[in-house]
């Protein structure tokens, strides 16, 4: 069936790197949190391992994802990192970041999810552009990033607003001990409580028969079935 909407899980880590955040495992967490969703089968996930600037510039020509979730390393004052063609790792350019998102909510792109360390003047930023952006104030713990994912996408995808998602996940995070938590940024016309990925399409019943009427129909009128009584018994 076609898709209601489709996330794009950019995993941008070297794993050759000491203290690379698991970015497998953040996929495994978004891909059967998805699954297990209330409306998962109604959802995509396109996926970029190891993914480099041109991989996501591509993949942007190609397609527009309703969600762009960055998976990796940040840069303090800087953006986020991808995988270089030697192994290593780098910050893209902010200027053509800039350009690649801006194109692609031209085209349909709702959300973006930063989940990397300090991303959060990104998110605000991008949210000029992009309806919704969330991004980590300061550094974030992998195992407390796979779980806000893990937690985000779920509720996503269950028919839950951007806003409430991100409240519930945040909340999953304060019971975990989280210090630093992630931020939602919403332009000046956003409205996250009334921002669904999953519309009204998917959430309505199935169609039915109707019911057929227990009267016998005569002419114009309807009557019901004549009375029998039951045979006397001796």
């Amino acid at each position: 069936m076609t898709p209601v909407y489709v996330v794009c899980l950019v995993l941008a880590a070297a794993p050759a790197l000491s203290n690379a955040p698991n970015v497998l495992e953040e996929h495994r967490d978004v891909q059967q949190s998805i699954t297990n969703s209330r409306y998962g089968h109604t959802v995509r996930l396109d996926t970029l391992p190891a993914a480099r600037w041109d991989d996501l510039a591509q993949y942007l020509a190609d397609t527009t994802p309703d969600v762009l979730h960055f998976a990796g390393r940040g840069t303090p004052g800087g953006g986020p990192r991808f995988v270089t063609d030697d192994g290593g790792e780098a910050p893209v350019a902010l200027d053509g970041l800039r350009r690649c998102v801006t194109a692609a909510c031209a085209n349909g792109l709702h959300l973006l999810v930063l989940n990397a360390c300090w991303t959060a003047h990104l998110a605000k930023e991008f949210s000029d552009t992009v309806p919704a952006a969330i991004g980590w104030q300061a550094e974030a713990a992998d195992v407390h990033a796979r779980g806000y994912a893990r937690a985000f996408h779920r509720n996503l995808a269950a028919g839950e607003s951007v806003a409430k998602a991100h409240a519930t996940a945040r909340t999953m995070l304060d019971l975990a001990g989280c210090a630093s938590l992630p931020t939602l940024h919403t332009g000046a016309v956003g409205m996250p409580e009334a921002h669904f990925l999953i519309g009204p399409e998917p959430r309505s019943v199935p169609h039915q028969a109707p019911l057929s009427l227990r009267y016998q129909q005569s002419g114009t009128h309807l009557h019901k079935p004549r009375f029998r009584p039951p045979p006397p018994q001796f």
